[in-house]
C-alpha cells in the first residue's frame, strides 16, 4: 500500500528539487535542500513552499520549462501530470491491500485509492477509521499518491458517520468505482463495458437482496431481476457504454416500447433507487409519474 524504495527516491527527487526551485523563487524559508536526503526537512518548512506552488501553477509550469534540476523527460512529464492533483478534505475510510480508500468531502463525492510513500497509512494515521484529513492528491504515472504533507485532525466519529462513509461507498462503488488514477482515461470501450458490468452487478445484487427483503415470490423476484438485468445489458450496448445509475427516462420508455418487457419491474426498480439514496428523491418521482399507466 506504499511505493517501492526506488519509487520513493523518484518522487523525493522531484519533490525537493521543484520545492528548492519555489523556494528559490519566492524566498519563503531560510533555506530548501535542492536534493532529498542530504538534510532532514521539517514540515513547517516544505509547508509554505507546498502552498504556494498549488496557488500559482506557473511556478510549475517554469520549472517544467527551465529544468534546473536537469530532470529527465519522463521525470518532467511526472511534474506535468501534477496539474491533474485534487485538492481538499478527504476521510480515510478504509486500507486495502492495493490502497488506502480517501472519499472526498464535498459534491461531487469521489472514492480514491490512495498509495502511501515510504510507509502504510495505517502507520502514521492509526489503525481507527475514519480519519478526517486535508491533502493534495497527486498522479504518479498511473496511480495516486499524495505530495507528501497530510494534516490529520484529531476527531472523534460516531456511528452515525460511518454509516454514511458506508453508503457513500457503496453508491460510489455502483456509480464510477474507485478512482485509482488522476490522468485522463485512456480505457479502451472493452475496459469500460467490463467496468460497467462489474457496477452493475453490484447494483442487481442489492436489487435482489431488497425485493428478498420485501417478502417477494422467488418466482417474481427472477422475472423482476430478469428484466433489470436485460435492461442494464441494452445500456451497455450503447455508445459510450453507461450502467445503471446512469439511466435516463428516455432509455427506459425506448426499452419498454421496443421489449414489452413488465413497466411494474421497473416501477419496483426505480422504488429500490430512491429508497436506498441511489436516485435523487424528486427525480425517482419523476420516473415513477411517467411510469404511471404503463402496467
Amino acid at each position: 500500500m506504499h511505493l517501492s524504495p526506488d519509487e520513493v527516491k523518484r518522487f523525493y527527487g522531484i519533490w525537493f528539487s521543484l520545492l528548492h526551485y519555489v523556494n528559490q523563487k519566492k524566498q519563503l524559508v531560510k533555506s530548501f535542500p535542492a536534493k532529498w536526503g542530504k538534510v532532514s526537512v521539517k514540515p513547517e518548512d516544505a509547508f509554505p513552499l507546498r502552498e504556494a506552488l498549488w496557488a500559482d501553477d506557473s511556478l510549475r509550469e517554469a520549472f517544467i520549462a527551465e529544468n534546473p534540476a536537469k530532470l529527465s523527460p519522463a521525470d518532467l512529464i511526472i511534474v506535468e501530470s501534477w496539474k491533474y492533483r485534487v485538492a481538499g478534505s478527504f476521510f480515510i475510510f478504509r486500507y486495502l491491500k492495493k490502497y488506502a480508500v480517501f472519499i472526498a468531502e464535498g459534491s461531487p463525492a469521489r472514492a480514491y485509492g490512495v498509495l502511501g510513500l515510504t510507509n502504510d497509512f495505517e502507520d502514521f494515521t492509526g489503525p481507527y477509521l475514519p480519519v478526517y484529513v486535508e491533502a493534495v492528491l497527486l498522479p504518479f504515472e498511473d496511480r495516486i499518491i499524495y505530495d507528501s504533507l497530510i494534516s490529520p485532525y484529531p476527531i472523534m466519529f460516531g456511528g452515525g458517520i460511518q454509516r454514511d462513509l458506508n453508503a457513500s461507498y457503496r453508491l460510489l462503488e455502483e456509480r464510477e468505482g474507485v478512482i485509482t488514477s488522476l490522468l485522463p482515461s485512456v480505457s479502451s470501450t472493452a475496459d469500460v463495458r467490463k467496468a460497467v458490468q462489474t457496477r452493475n452487478k453490484k447494483t442487481l445484487t442489492a436489487f435482489q437482496k431488497e425485493m428478498g427483503q420485501g417478502g417477494l415470490s422467488p418466482k417474481m423476484m427472477e422475472q423482476h431481476g430478469a428484466t433489470i438485468a436485460n435492461f442494464a445489458q441494452s445500456l451497455l450496448s450503447q455508445e459510450p457504454p453507461r450502467g445503471l445509475l446512469e439511466m435516463t427516462f428516455i432509455d427506459m420508455k425506448r426499452y419498454l416500447k421496443e421489449s414489452k418487457a413488465n413497466p411494474v419491474s421497473f416501477k419496483r426498480f426505480v422504488r429500490f433507487l430512491r429508497e436506498t439514496e441511489r436516485m435523487d428523491y424528486d427525480e425517482a418521482e419523476n420516473f415513477l409519474e411517467l411510469l404511471k399507466g404503463k402496467d
